[in-house]
């Protein structure tokens, strides 16, 4: 944070009752929010949520060092404490604030698929003095503690920004006004909560809608391929700005992108992303321990942002190399006896499974594939009947390919996979399991050397409880 704050400022911000039982001047460095990972010094707010209230952790964390509290009940005498009615509502303050504060660039990043991988990605390419949102903390009170860790050494900042329902993208840019923003791609993720595909894309279409009219942001990267993406650009960008804003396309089809993916493969036995890039009129020829082809648009958008900055293409070109997939999202895990196990256990929708299955097949294809498939879940009424198009894809892919194959499916709708392969693919080993407890007992029972495993379900089934029991 940035060394001016101190403890009365922030109780200023949050409009807060100051009890100053102690030195009110503290440099407030670090604002925690989990007595779990708090650290001496940090200032402890006091989160509550529908499910836990923080309030009740405050002896912990002054056990544990922190040097004062914010909160909505009363704190331990002999602590500096701000007493504050909505603990979310103080945080949000204090993250707009910061903002204001911060003089470098803010980048914002958002789509149904790929935001957190490309998120991670530009945040390599961009270089040091980086800072970006910290695993998914991508709703407000994420993006409010992602400007927590702003100082002013910091010179640019990458936001991740999710949203569940319509408003969300529009207030989380309102609130920390995003210079160069992304929408990945509009896809099937929420599609329960939104009420379908038109909903999603007005959801998402909301970042357009601010960088329009704001007539403080700068660019755009813009996915040329994604045809929802390019609608909510024509209808916010039809004329030209009277202002400076620059766009940068990539593309993994069309040539005259400013970033085009000239072509993708997969090694058949490591699972590495091998790219050919074409940046500026430069070739770029690239191999990445990196599953999935699918990365290979997330790796040009992240490119297509860094032009937005600045970043020269030889930067662009030695930053690559240092890119790896985020934890759980295509990591390369090699198990004894040669088996080799895609970790994508973060989450799942039906357009992210699909693409990473088309690259799974190509993998090795002599190997025993594993699937373990999880659940989709916040697909809402659309559920069975996206969970059936993932039966019918394996249906396909089973009587194409004639593969040595055993299917798990995890939980709830996962079944519907599952009951369709019996039926229609007899000839392959098909189980579900109800539980990831009971998935793990079974599979780790059958599973045999030089097998590839690949494991990919939504965030609440909790398949990496599955993983860690493999490893």
């Amino acid at each position: 944070m940035f060394s001016s704050i101190t403890f009365k400022k922030i109780a200023e911000w949050t409009l807060g009752d100051l009890i100053s039982e102690g030195n009110a001047e503290i440099k407030v460095t670090t604002i925690s929010t989990d007595t779990r990972t708090l650290k001496p010094g940090d200032i402890y707010l006091a989160m509550r949520g529908e499910h836990f209230d923080g309030n009740a952790f405050i002896p912990q964390a002054v056990t544990a060092g922190a040097k004062g509290i914010i909160c909505e009940s009363s704190a331990p005498k002999g602590i500096p404490t701000i007493k504050v009615k909505d603990s979310l509502r103080a945080l949000i303050t204090i993250g707009e604030n910061l903002r204001s504060m911060f003089k470098g660039r803010v980048f914002a990043i958002t789509g149904s698929a790929g935001k957190s991988s490309t998120k991670d990605m530009l945040n390599i390419l961009l270089g040091d003095l980086t800072v970006s949102s910290p695993a998914s903390f991508n709703n407000l009170m994420g993006v409010s503690r992602t400007l927590c860790l702003v100082n002013e050494q910091t010179k640019n900042l990458v936001l991740e920004m999710g949203m569940n329902d319509f408003g969300e993208i529009a207030e989380l840019c309102q609130r920390f006004r995003p210079q160069y923003g992304l929408i990945t791609n509009i896809g099937d993720a929420h599609i329960g909560k939104l009420g379908g595909h038109e909903g999603i894309y007005r959801a998402k279409k909301e970042m357009f809608d601010f960088f329009a009219k704001d007539s403080q942001t700068h660019g755009l990267a813009l996915n040329a391929d994604d045809p929802w993406v390019m609608e909510a650009y024509k209808s916010n960008f039809q004329q030209s700005l009277d202002r400076d804003f620059v766009i940068q396309s990539y593309s993994t089809k069309e040539a005259t992108a400013d970033v085009f993916l000239e072509n993708s493969s997969m090694d058949p036995q490591t699972g590495f992303l091998n790219l050919g890039i074409k940046i500026k009129g430069e070739q770029i020829s690239i191999s990445l321990p990196v599953f999935g082809e699918h990365h290979a648009q997330n790796i040009i958008a992240a490119m297509a942002m860094a032009q937005l900055a600045g970043v020269s293409v030889s930067e662009i070109k030695s930053r690559l190399l240092k890119i790896r997939p985020a934890s759980h999202r295509g990591e390369i895990i090699l198990l004894s006896q040669n088996k080799i196990v895609i970790d994508e256990t973060y989450n799942s929708n039906p357009k992210a499974l699909i693409s990473a299955l088309n690259s799974l097949k190509k993998m090795a294809p002599l190997k025993r594939k594993v699937l373990v498939l999880g659940e989709m879940r916040e697909l809402g009424v659309f559920s069975a009947a996206l969970h059936e198009e993932i039966a019918t894809y394996l249906v396909d892919w089973v009587r194409e390919k004639n593969p040595a194959m055993l299917v798990m499916t995890v939980q709830g709708d996962a079944e519907i996979i599952s009951e369709k392969l019996r039926t229609q693919c007899p000839e392959i080993s098909i189980i579900h399991a109800s539980t990831v407890e009971v998935a793990k007992e079974r599979l780790i029972s059958l599973l045999a050397p030089e097998d590839i495993v690949f494991i990919k379900g939504s965030r609440g089934i909790k398949l990496d409880l599955l993983l860690n029991s493999l490893k």
